[in-house]
């Protein structure tokens, strides 16, 4: 809510779930580069193994084709990852969707290969080397991004299940006590990392919030307008699309005569009204000033309506901050003009908002220039 203003702005802000979306697709975003390298080197190390198996036959002592069977396995694990990730990389919202559930299951499938392999060392040889597994679990949280808690939970049950696999081997608790102490360690730094991570992707989200958004009133601003204006001259727009341009009439006499205090008053009121009674139907932006534009999806006789409510929402808003709040608007939709494109519906609300000033400027009598319609 702005000081002042009477009026709950909900409209302005986007919701928790939103930021949440953003959020987390900023993080995966920034992730995408070392998760790629990472997989690579995966791929490229499970293939040299593979190659050695054949060399070195020997070596594996009639083993071979079980440890080539998860040298094959680790490899199109890292591959089936690497696809996903090029698949959605080019979208912002898909890579969020798939990846918030993916890495999960790719970190949980990658302890699982590492907790196998380990296990199955034990059988042949009777001895446990946990190097694999501790690779694996340093690895995990810089490869895959995923909620803190939500590793907590995967690395502590994968390292239940690596002290058990220790335990039916190791005669004495000297070794259990290191394999704890690693444990700890292990997951204080990946969560660490995680959580540090996450701050990093709030402050990534909060700056690009910043970037698009008008801080005064909320309102996205000119930087917004032009990037999702220059995506509708490559889109077909819909028969009820609606171009509003407004524009806040005695701005300056407000700033002039009481301070800009009242002036920013005036502002936050208007975008107060036109959230209210515009707020679900389209993206709202203020352009400087006193310059508004709204671009909607709304019928002919919805948008008649919703301008009546307006006008209403502004006298109340006046009544109560005691403040002469009016606004002039213009406006047209696609169906009226189904050859122009947004720079020419633009410029022809423009030249409607700029009548309907001139209108009010000579009925009040308070005209303080001549406009040129």
């Amino acid at each position: 809510v702005n000081r002042g203003t009477g009026f709950r702005r909900n409209g302005c802000k986007m919701k928790s779930k939103e930021n949440k979306s953003k959020f987390y697709m900023g993080i995966y975003s920034s992730s995408i580069g070392w998760l790629l390298l990472s997989l690579g080197l995966i791929v490229v190390i499970e293939i040299a193994m593979l190659i050695y198996s054949f060399i070195n036959i020997p070596l594996y002592g009639g083993y071979e084709w079980r440890y080539r069977f998860f040298y094959i396995s680790l490899l199109c694990l890292a591959l089936l990852s690497m696809l996903l990730v090029m698949i959605v990389r080019k979208n912002v919202e898909d890579r969020y969707i798939w990846l918030n559930i993916a890495n999960p299951i790719f970190a949980v499938l990658f302890f699982t290969w590492a907790l196998v392999l380990t296990a199955s060392d034990v059988s042949i040889t009777g001895n446990v080397d946990i190097t694999t597994f501790m690779t694996f679990s340093l690895s995990v949280p810089l490869i895959f991004f995923m909620p803190p808690v939500m590793y907590a939970v995967i690395v502590v049950i994968a390292d239940a299940l690596m002290v058990i696999i220790t335990a039916s081997v190791v005669d004495s608790v000297g070794p259990l006590i290191n394999l704890v102490i690693f444990f700890i360690f292990q997951s204080v730094l990946g969560f660490g990392y995680l959580q540090l991570k996450k701050k990093l992707g709030e402050r990534i989200v909060e700056e690009n919030n910043n970037a698009e958004r008008d801080i005064l009133t909320g309102f996205y601003n000119r930087r917004s307008y032009s990037a999702d204006t220059k995506k509708l001259t490559l889109e077909t727009m819909a028969d009820d699309f609606v171009y509003v341009a407004m524009d806040i009439n005695g701005l300056k006499e407000t700033n002039d005569s009481r301070g800009h205090d009242y002036g920013d008053k005036l502002i936050v009121g208007a975008s107060t009204c036109m959230v209210l009674s515009f707020g679900n139907k389209g993206k709202l932006y203020r352009m400087g000033g006193d310059e508004f534009v709204m671009l909607l999806n709304i019928s002919k006789e919805e948008l008649k309506e919703k301008l009546e409510e307006f006008d209403k929402n502004m006298v109340t808003w006046s009544e109560n901050y005691g403040l002469n709040l009016r606004v002039s608007y213009g406006h047209v939709s696609h169906e009226e003009e189904p050859g122009a494109d947004i720079t020419a519906l633009a410029k022809i609300a423009g030249q409607r908002m700029y009548v309907a000033k001139a209108r009010y400027y000579e009925e009040t009598g308070a005209s303080r220039r001549h406009i040129q319609v």
